[in-house]
């Protein structure tokens, strides 16, 4: 049987060249149907959608085949997602949800390809209370895997009422321990400003995020220690394990403890050729939340917050918003930073509605620090380097994710190629090495935020030394494990 069709496949195979070639010329001489204003990909876009509709052996549902090409173009570039409208109104009752308490179980994850890594827990929530930890890899919800999942799905797995079960499966450790645990979903509300007194009447204070009210919230927090006793003589803002959130907030918050007439921060648009200034001046730092009053004019005539010593914990889980603050107090003389170079997001996002009620979210301009240099992929150094551990891994922790880890596809920029490509190559480098050698990885965990403020927090104990005038048990680093020096930009007067 097999010497009886050979002949006719080999005699059929020259007829189905002539035909192709045919068409092709066919094709060469017809016009092109795109708008001269058109990209020829969307044209042949279109032309494959033809094809399928036509000849594919189901009908497809064309508007979610067409979403989803879209989706996966626009999610390959830097903190960009595309929604259609379903999704966004869903994401706008959800942003809604999250300002007033959501229901949750409590974790703060950051996502990679392998799954969801566990930053932290909320105290009390239902993911602490059954154990969950930093450190947990969460690879399912509800037996779907999130491996390779973007945070888009991610929320879709996650969300539920109150009171619905979520059944996690997590990986613990090494060996991987395999858990699963099912948690019941409760009412998770933002607290992104808390304040505690310490000994020497130092007022320790945290922000866990930077979301609208974040500014007025942590004004209240701290007046009302102030008012508990004794004048404070210092205060520690700690910002680690904060992944930002409103740049406004960010600003109003460096607003707070500078004063007016200050740069915060400069946005580089469009290939780095048009600057943008914001200041600490009002209504720079403006949010919805506060229905147009601002709510710094109360204090400027409170000198304290202006001039009480202050020092400001970062790591690097200190992201965005976060890192914005921290380095414009730092260069604008008015803090002293303290903790582990910070994750190096220096891009900022905004969106826009498009045809149809669909949404795009994009990266429209580069972050700088108020001495001109970028924080993208390098980040912020501290002028105290504490690890959270005074025994802890330096290298493990420097080589932790960070925005330089990120790739960057080759289209993403026209102008010039990917700048961290041979940083990334080497740090992936060094990561295999340590994996290899099977080092302890307990000491370059990140710290608990249960324990944050306490007396096992190390980092707080030499901010407090910092504070006292005593010496600060700072660590060394190896120099080709430190974010590199950043070409810095001459601002426009």
């Amino acid at each position: 049987m097999i010497d009886h069709w050979s002949t006719p496949v080999k005699l059929l195979a020259p007829l189905v060249l002539i035909a192709s070639s045919l068409c092709s010329s066919a094709n060469a001489a017809e016009s092109s149907p795109c708008p001269p204003d058109w990209e020829p990909q969307i044209c042949e876009l279109k032309s494959v959608v033809d094809v399928l509709k036509k000849d594919h052996i189901t009908e497809i549902d064309v508007p979610a085949f067409l979403d989803e090409t879209i989706r996966l173009g626009v999610r390959t570039l830097p903190y960009a997602n595309f929604r259609n409208a379903k999704e966004q109104q869903e994401r706008a009752k959800e942003d809604e949800r999250v300002r007033n308490g959501a229901p949750g179980i409590g974790i703060i994850f950051e996502t990679r390809p392998d799954g969801l890594h566990i930053i932290d827990v909320v105290p009390d929530a239902p993911a602490a209370q059954a154990g969950v930890r930093s450190g947990d890899q969460v690879i399912a919800m509800d037996d779907n895997s999130l491996i390779g999942v973007d945070n888009t799905e991610i929320a879709k797995y996650a969300k539920g009422e109150v009171g619905a079960p979520l059944k996690i499966t997590l990986l613990r450790g090494k060996p991987q321990q395999r858990l699963e645990l099912t948690l019941v979903r409760a009412i998770i509300k933002p607290r992104p400003a808390t304040a505690k007194r310490l000994d020497g009447d130092v007022l320790y204070t945290r922000l866990a995020s930077f979301p609208e009210p974040s500014i007025g919230d942590y004004i209240d927090t701290v007046q009302a220690e102030r008012k508990k006793g004794a004048p404070i003589k210092a205060v520690i803002l700690d910002l680690r394990i904060n992944g930002g959130g409103a740049l406004n907030a960010a600003i109003g918050i460096t607003a707070l403890f500078t004063g007016r007439d200050k740069t915060a921060m400069v946005t580089l648009q469009r290939d780095d050729k048009v600057q943008h200034r914001i200041t600490t001046n009002w209504p720079d730092y403006e949010l919805p939340v506060m229905r147009g009053q601002d709510p710094l004019a109360p204090l400027q005539a409170d000198d304290w917050w202006r001039k009480v010593p202050l020092i400001v914990l970062v790591d690097g889980q200190s992201a965005s918003a976060a890192e914005a603050t921290a380095a414009a107090l730092k260069d604008l003389g008015r803090a002293k930073l303290l903790g582990m170079p910070t994750y190096g997001k220096g891009m900022a996002q905004t969106g826009t509605a498009t045809r149809d009620d669909t949404y795009l979210v994009w990266t429209n301009a580069r972050n700088l620090r108020p001495n001109g240099c970028p924080m993208e992929g390098y980040g912020v150094v501290p002028d105290w380097i504490v690890p959270q551990r005074k025994n802890a891994d330096m290298s493990g922790i420097l080589l932790g994710y960070r925005e330089v880890d990120i790739p960057r596809p080759a289209y993403a920029s026209k102008l010039s190629p990917d700048p961290f490509a041979d940083v990334r190559k080497e740090r992936q480098r060094l990561r295999d090495q340590r994996a290899q050698a099977k080092l302890d990885t307990a000491k370059s965990a990140p710290l608990p935020q249960k324990e944050f403020g306490s007396n096992k927090d190390w980092q707080l104990q030499q901010a407090l030394n910092a504070l006292a005038g005593k010496p600060v048990q700072e660590m060394g680093v190896s120099p080709k494990l430190m974010p590199a020096q950043p070409m810095c930009v001459k601002l426009d007067q």
